[in-house]
């Protein structure tokens, strides 16, 4: 599996990993990345399926936390990690597991847990063929977030739609990721968070749609962090509010 992989700043500076939410890219961290660049070597991945890596046959959260540690297995020093919504997850996997666990992890607005109707529809997504558009500019036109909730200016919405789509041998576009992704696994978020043991916080989008404040709550409780909280944002963290969401980035690293 090749990954793709994008980076801001020294490579001599403490490595810091950006994964990104189901059915994005590394691109969603491209307002984040530029104030923790100064500090950090900024890395963000494509996911495997996603973005310009490969598609793969499995996408299990065990999948992508082996990807994560053949990543990190190469710096070959201790490393941060950030994760955001399903990246908050495989952040937790990828602790929980031990191989290569970060120095600290700060997993932003992850789902706690997933229904059996909510599982179902995702899986059923992933059957279907993924819309056809003549150009480019359709594409990004009818491009919407999900959760559709969100406060971000509508260049930023339109810059990551723009890698969201490739084009075909016809010439028409059609999405990059591979559909199979949504077919995810149930979610017990809660569960994986006893799993872990370097210091983990919590960061939610105070209009959240996707973690309750309660659960949100009870994460920070059985990992000993913290949870912090930003205003104006629903879900999409990166793109809402990215220079205040890189400010709780740091204020957690330094406090580590």
């Amino acid at each position: 599996m090749e990954m793709n992989v994008r980076t801001w700043g020294n490579p001599e500076n403490p490595p810091l990993l950006l994964l990104h939410a189901l059915a994005c890219h590394s691109g969603w961290w491209r307002w984040v990345a530029p104030y923790l660049e100064k500090k950090y070597y900024v890395i963000a991945p494509d996911l495997r399926g996603h973005g310009q890596s490969t598609w793969a046959e499995s996408y299990r959260y065990d999948d992508y936390a082996e990807d994560i540690e053949e990543l990190v297995k190469k710096l070959d020093r201790p490393y941060a990690m950030i994760g955001h919504s399903m990246g908050g997850y495989i952040g937790l996997k990828v602790a929980s597991r031990e191989i290569c666990p970060p120095s600290a992890l700060l997993v932003a607005d992850v789902k706690i847990d997933s229904s059996e109707e909510e599982l179902a529809g995702l899986h059923k997504a992933a059957e279907k063929s993924g819309r056809i558009y003549d150009t480019l500019q359709d594409a990004v036109a009818r491009y919407k977030l999900l959760p559709p909730q969100h406060t971000a200016p509508m260049e930023r919405v339109e810059q990551v739609a723009g890698e969201c789509f490739r084009e075909q041998e016809d010439g028409h576009f059609g999405e990059r990721f591979d559909r199979r992704t949504l077919a995810i696994e149930k979610v017990e978020t809660l569960v994986l968070a006893g799993q872990v043991s370097c210091p983990t916080s919590f960061v939610r989008a105070k209009d959240s749609v996707v973690m309750p404040a309660e659960e949100a709550k009870q994460l920070t409780k059985i990992t000993s962090g913290t949870l912090y909280e930003i205003e104006g944002a629903y879900h999409h963290l990166p793109l809402e509010k990215p220079e205040e969401f890189a400010a709780v980035i740091r204020k957690f690293l330094d406090q580590i």
